[in-house]
């Protein structure tokens, strides 16, 4: 048998051409709202703290090194035992090694709200909710976390969390 039936050819692309969609005529373009996500910048500083210190508070319980009641004040307590059952029980991929922090998104819950300005001009946080999502990594492959955090000038507190 010839070589080139064995050998692994590359899929048609699925994206439209420089030219436009498929539907289109030829040399028209198609104007597509995109979403655009807000700048990191606009998220105060200490809400960008609190979110990694949470996920990774997080974590550290689920891989045994953080007891679960050191995490009072920073996680309701619904969400306290939920992490002490997940280190009980296991998480998926634990065996591949410790949980380490990949990338950490936040963005604000209410992109309409104003962010609030120090005496300074610098950014504070006021009381303010956030939404976090993150990637960790154990070993080769990755897992997910999604929170919503609240901080304020006096703390952060997380009101929601999934670890996937």
């Amino acid at each position: 048998m010839p070589y080139d039936e064995y050998r692994v050819r590359p899929l048609p692309s699925t994206e439209p051409g420089p030219g436009g969609r498929r539907h289109d005529p030829p040399g028209t373009r198609v104007a597509v709202p995109v979403p655009v996500p807000e700048p990191e910048d606009a998220v105060p500083v200490p809400a960008r703290r609190a979110a990694h210190a949470l996920v990774i508070m997080a974590l550290e319980v689920v891989d045994r090194k953080r007891a679960p009641h050191h995490t009072r004040g920073a996680f309701p307590p619904h969400l306290v035992e939920m992490l002490r059952t997940l280190a009980r029980g296991g998480v998926p991929g634990r065996d591949l090694g410790p949980a380490r922090i990949h990338r950490l998104h936040i963005n604000t819950a209410d992109p309409g709200a104003p962010a609030t300005r120090g005496p300074h001009g610098s950014q504070t946080c006021g009381t303010s909710e956030y939404e976090v999502c993150a990637t960790y990594a154990r070993g080769p492959r990755l897992f997910a976390v999604a929170a919503r955090i609240r901080v304020t000038d006096t703390g952060a507190t997380c009101t929601a969390l999934r670890l996937v």
